[in-house]
């Protein structure tokens, strides 16, 4: 898409990149003794949390311990800024050998598929581990971008100790979970919710989509374009206000703090709840103050009423790893994303660090180990029991789009927008997004 070509020029003008030299390359499956000449190194670039970033290290030593003739350079960041990063890397032709990458990033940044090396001719990645529906988002021209690291849908997840507190029990529809940031608000207190500070762009919408989803059995688009009506968006912003209005979220001006797990609201216990994809619960219930005394509950996917016409749930692969098209040791990356996902020391230490893996070698042994325990694999199981989902549009997360009704979210919430006026500007400023993002 043209902004994001735009984007991904500027920053390689502006941005300093981090580069490695190629040396030659060496077959990975050779037993003999490299010599100093033969050393390989490979760069590796991720996001994600502490954890995540552990978990990862951890593999690179292992896989360095077994191909002594590897060296892997790990280049990691918060998500916020790594879009752009990968961005200038890849104009500048300096990205990393082997990249985590969003499903959705692929059609800005591969829209002929070959932006990304394709994992479909390359020996020593076996791609009958994954299931091959997965690929499908992945797969641009019949080129293989990507090998799909995990799946997720969006579920409700709460404090434990903050619900006891309040009296009251975990929501199971939309009207018990108004009727909690209620209570909160009497019992605990004015600067307490029965969710929490969520991102505008992001859980928001996704909120209010999956509302309008369960109440009109529509997905968010159809033809490429919003299949919400003006009235159906208008009742979803109404419906938003009234968990502002109810304590369920803050509105704008109460916390201008950053919306995730370093909250200092979510760190105290004051939001009570999180509307998270189940690959990083964890790493909330990390940063929960101890004194707390708490954990976090995984849900099942909440309500409208008995007669809803849809589920409301949206799943997405969550994360996909891919190969550079302009590495100079293919084969030595493919091996090390075979080693992540399917040696077992490896697995063992990547553990559900990106969510309950889709490569059936990788989720056995997780299973024989043990591993398949705790709230992002509980909040895992809760979303493959939803019965019937919708998969997000390949551009709804896309930068361009997500800026289009991110901003009619935030401004409706800041107060400068009336239910109705935002109902319009989403339609038509979303639609006209979308069709931008396709063009190219």
């Amino acid at each position: 898409m043209k902004k994001i070509l735009i984007v991904m020029i500027v920053l390689a003008l502006t941005v300093s990149l981090m580069g490695c030299g190629n040396t030659e390359q060496t077959t990975p499956n050779d037993n003999s003794t490299p010599s100093e000449d033969d050393q390989i190194t490979l760069r590796m670039s991720w996001w994600g949390g502490d954890a995540r970033h552990n978990a990862t290290l951890e593999v690179i030593d292992l896989f360095e311990a077994a191909y002594p003739h590897i060296t892997v350079v790990p280049e990691y960041t918060a998500f916020d800024g790594h879009f752009e990063r990968m961005a200038a890397q890849l104009v500048g032709r300096d990205e990393p050998d082997i990249m985590q990458v969003n499903f959705n990033w692929y059609y800005g940044f591969s829209p002929d598929g070959e932006g990304f090396y394709d994992l479909s001719t390359l020996e020593n990645l076996n791609l009958s581990n994954w299931p091959a529906e997965n690929f499908e988002v992945l797969t641009i021209n019949g080129k293989i971008q990507g090998i799909p690291i995990s799946i997720g849908t969006r579920g409700f997840v709460y404090n434990e100790a903050i619900y006891e507190q309040a009296g009251v029990p975990f929501p199971e529809t939309w009207d018990d979970l108004i009727q909690a940031g209620i209570t909160m608000r009497e019992v605990l207190g004015p600067d307490y919710y029965s969710l929490g500070n969520l991102r505008h762009d992001f859980e928001i919408p996704q909120l209010i989509f999956s509302y309008l989803a369960q109440k009109t059995g529509k997905n968010i688009f159809e033809n490429n374009e919003v299949a919400y009506t003006e009235e159906e968006l208008t009742d979803g912003f109404e419906f938003l206000q009234t968990l502002i209005d109810s304590n369920v979220i803050p509105d704008f001006h109460a916390d201008s703090s950053v919306k995730n797990h370093e909250n200092p609201n979510w760190i105290a216990g004051r939001y009570a709840g999180i509307f998270n994809w189940n690959s990083n619960n964890n790493i909330y219930e990390a940063n929960l103050d101890p004194s707390l005394n708490t954990q976090l509950v995984a849900v099942p996917f909440i309500k409208l009423s008995d007669n809803q016409l849809h589920s409301g749930g949206f799943d997405k692969v969550l994360q996909a790893w891919s190969i550079s098209a302009n590495t100079s040791h293919p084969e030595e990356a493919a091996l090390f994303l075979e080693f992540i996902s399917t040696d077992r020391d490896a697995v063992v230490a990547h553990g559900l660090n990106r969510g309950t893996p889709l490569n059936k070698v990788a989720e056995a042994i997780l299973a024989e180990e043990g591993l398949l325990v705790g709230i992002d694999y509980e909040a895992y199981v809760l979303a493959s029991q939803i019965e019937g989902t919708y998969s997000f549009h390949p551009f709804f997360e896309d930068n361009t789009v997500r800026s289009a009704y991110g901003d009619v979210f935030e401004r409706f919430i800041m107060g400068n927008l009336s239910p109705r006026n935002a109902a319009e500007e989403l339609i038509r400023d979303t639609n006209r997004a979308v069709k931008e993002a396709m063009q190219g």
